[in-house]
This record gives structure tokens, C-alpha cells and sequence, in this order.
């Protein structure tokens, strides 16, 4: 009798513990959502600009960058007196870099296109998740760097899977880890984020931007919610 009660209660405290699990995974991406400005704010969000500058290999490189949510982004770099474009869109995109010698624009790889739609969504993937066609679990607390953060993995519609980690006193997330295609070779993207600013009508971001093994840091010095963004913005030049 009281081994089979022992064993009803561990069961009962299971279940409690998965729906608690459950439930907290629900709670800190809405304490994550409030800080990033609140779920009007993050829905409102239909563009964004910023400026700033991007470390690469010890160089500074002045861009723009121009975000229609979930439809298109555009960066313009200035590098070795030279104007850099490119554009991503979730189906393709094009570039058009002097820097290395081109005169012309080129179309992008579709398949280094595949996960663009993470950086296009303004809201941010984990909000709403599900209804994106994400999967979303709560891994636990990492630890490995530094203090302890809440490890979340995102496994996206496409297939592909995401780590997020958020720091549990500010609910900001601190680092992405993925896995992508850079220069033709398949290895782990690690960005961290940090230096959290709010914009004059408050949506939070996170104004430094570190990512490996590319050895970049983007810090940015302006950022603007919903300016007006003509269609030209994302239209490839034509041929001359």
C-alpha cells in the first residue's frame, strides 16, 4: 500500500512538474515580451532602421539597415571608400559589393536565404511561436557563461534549430546559438547580446552585438521604429 501511494504521489508530482515546466516557459517569454516593450508594442512594429557600426577583424565599417518585418532587409556598408548593398527576403535576395570588385548586382543563394526569417521578424521568434509554426522547449539553466540564464530551444517550421538564452533578472535575451552556412561550410553561429536601449517610444534592443567564429561586434547608434519604407528600398538595381 505504501509503495503503491509512493508511486501514485511521484506520479502526481511528475505531471505537476511538466505543467509547471509548461507554464513557466510561457511566463518567462512574457516577461520577455514586456521587456522588449510589450505585446502592442512588439505587434505594431511593421519596420525598423538603424545605424551604426560594425567591427570586423579590427576595421570599423559604417551601415544602415532597413527591416520591413517579415518581407525584406536591406544593409548598406561604406568599406574602402566603396557603398555595400545587400538584400535578403525569405525566398532570395541580391548584393552588389564593390568592395570586391563588382559592377554588377548578384542574386543570392537560396539556401543561405533559408533562415533569413528569423532576422525579419520584429517581433522576435519566440513570441508566438506556435502560431509561427515554431516548436518551442525548455531546456533549463546554462550556466557556461557565467551567470545563470534560461536555455530555450527553438525548432523552427523549416527544420532548423535555435538556442535562446535569457537572462532571468532583465528577461532580455543574452545569446542565439545556430547552425549555418558561412563561406560554403556548415558550423555553429554563436551571437551574444548585450547593452540593452530603449527607443523614445519604448521598444528595447540590444544596442552591442557580438558574433563568432566571424570575430563581429555591431554597436549600434540609432535605431528607429516604423519609419516609412518606399518598395524601392529592396529592389534589385538593373543590369547596366
Amino acid at each position: 500500500m505504501k509503495r503503491f501511494l509512493g508511486l501514485a504521489i511521484t506520479i502526481a508530482l511528475s505531471g505537476a512538474a511538466i505543467s509547471s515546466q509548461a507554464q513557466t516557459a510561457d511566463e518567462i517569454i512574457a516577461k520577455h515580451q514586456a521587456a522588449m516593450g510589450g505585446d502592442a508594442k512588439l505587434k505594431s512594429l511593421k519596420s525598423l532602421y538603424s545605424e551604426g557600426t560594425m567591427s570586423v577583424q579590427g576595421m570599423d565599417f559604417p551601415f544602415k539597415i532597413t527591416v520591413l518585418s517579415n518581407t525584406a532587409m536591406r544593409v548598406e556598408f561604406e568599406a574602402m571608400g566603396t557603398t555595400n548593398i545587400q538584400v535578403a527576403t525569405p525566398t532570395g535576395g541580391w548584393f552588389l559589393l564593390p568592395v570586391q570588385q563588382q559592377t554588377e548586382p548578384v542574386d543570392a543563394n537560396p539556401d543561405d536565404m533559408k533562415d533569413i526569417g528569423s532576422e525579419l521578424d520584429l517581433e522576435g521568434e519566440l513570441v508566438d511561436a506556435k502560431a509561427k509554426g515554431h516548436t518551442v522547449e525548455l531546456v533549463g539553466k546554462d550556466a557556461s557563461d557565467g551567470p545563470e540564464q534560461y536555455k530555450f530551444k527553438l525548432t523552427r517550421k523549416n527544420g532548423s534549430v535555435a538556442h535562446y538564452f535569457i537572462d532571468p533578472a532583465t528577461f532580455f535575451i543574452t545569446k542565439r546559438v545556430t547552425t549555418g552556412n558561412v563561406q560554403g561550410q556548415e558550423m555553429t553561429l554563436v551571437t551574444k547580446l548585450s547593452d540593452y536601449k530603449k527607443t523614445s517610444d519604448g521598444y528595447s534592443y540590444a544596442a552591442k552585438i557580438e558574433q563568432s567564429p566571424m570575430e563581429t561586434v555591431v554597436v549600434l547608434t540609432k535605431v528607429t521604429a516604423n519609419p516609412p519604407v518606399p518598395d524601392s528600398t529592396f529592389q534589385k538595381p538593373a543590369a547596366k
